[in-house]
């Protein structure tokens, strides 16, 4: 049929050849990470605890004008001027704190506290153990009652400074007549100075010796009622013990503390007949009397290390812990609390 010229003759399509897909291989780019020069420590990159997903907000319990200072880093506190306003007061001296210091961790001053507290409620007084080594800590396990009942400094909070005494004093630990607040470092966070001065100051007033371990002494300086109360220093009866006392012990004078009452502890794992300085040498150096000496007693290391705890005070130490309560008893239970002359 002839075709209209109009139209445009129809024409049969062709089949275009296959072409196979081309699939473009694009190569992933990751950024390397950051290496430091070299003999530069890589630095680990650092995570803010807000972005993960399981952080919760914490609750603060104070206004923004009383905020606390913020927690440093390290084991040592500073005295804040931001303690809440309606902290406990220290207009009067606390008459009844005991604190134990010493230059160096390892020669028995925890063992020592623990004895003197043991003794001073075995002759009717109550006493009250805190453990202010923050540093160290683990009193329960030293007295072998870390699965008792009882508070812990780490769980106690005042954001106001203040803590009822005879409250505070029931739900401790009780060992042996003696109410013992351990402080555990593995849990929760390190007590601010004002919450260590509201304990200090609550137990004072529920019992008549209060002993602290404050270790080295990290707090004695933060804490007022620590810096004005008895002060009572371990002295290692070693050539390196007896310098690095005479160092601790002005340490204390510059944080206006009074004059130390000394107690000397034989160094362990010491040569027998070697290493050891006399009492007579020791306080020829010291210029001072020196109480003692504290001896290394092989039963009681052995209940310690397995769990048991300190049952007794070992014959070989027996004299010296009851002259040191002695002192203690000479100096401050007979004494009442007296107004900080202005």
């Amino acid at each position: 049929m002839p075709q209209s010229p109009d139209r445009a003759p129809a024409i049969d399509p062709v089949p275009l050849p296959e072409i196979p897909s081309v699939r473009l291989a694009t190569k992933s780019v990751r950024s390397k990470p950051a290496t430091a020069p070299p003999g530069q420590p890589h630095a680990k990159p650092q995570l803010d605890p807000r972005s993960l997903p399981d952080s919760q907000p914490r609750l603060h319990y104070y206004s923004p004008a009383s905020r606390p200072p913020k927690p440093l880093s390290s084991c040592r506190r500073e005295r804040s001027e931001d303690a809440p306003r309606n902290a406990a007061s220290t207009s009067v001296k606390l008459h009844n704190v005991v604190t134990l210091t010493a230059s160096h961790s390892g020669m028995g001053l925890s063992t020592a506290a623990a004895m003197l507290a043991r003794t001073l409620a075995g002759r009717d007084r109550r006493c009250a153990l805190i453990d202010a080594d923050f540093a160290s800590g683990c009193m329960d396990l030293l007295l072998g009652v870390e699965r008792e009942s009882g508070l812990r400094f780490n769980q106690i909070v005042a954001p106001l400074g203040n803590v009822e005494g005879e409250a505070l004093n029931d739900e401790l630990i009780a060992w042996d007549g003696v109410r013992v607040l351990p402080y555990n470092p593995w849990i929760g966070l390190r007590p601010t100075w004002w919450e260590v001065q509201a304990v200090v100051r609550a137990l004072s007033s529920a019992n008549d010796v209060v002993v602290v371990d404050a270790g080295q002494g990290e707090l004695v300086e933060a804490v007022p009622d620590l810096t004005s109360s008895m002060q009572i220093m371990g002295v290692e009866l070693s050539v390196v013990g007896l310098a690095r006392a005479r160092t601790h012990r002005a340490k204390l004078s510059t944080w206006d503390c009074s004059s130390p009452h000394l107690i000397g502890f034989a160094p362990r794992g010491a040569p027998r007949g070697r290493g050891g300085v006399s009492m007579e040498e020791a306080e020829g150096y010291m210029l001072a009397e020196i109480l003692g000496p504290i001896k290394p007693n092989t039963s009681l290391c052995g209940d310690v290390l397995e769990g048991l705890g300190i049952q007794a005070v070992p014959k070989n130490n027996r004299k010296a812990i009851e002259r040191l309560a002695d002192l203690v008893e000479r100096t401050i239970c007979d004494k009442q609390p007296t107004d900080i002359e202005s």
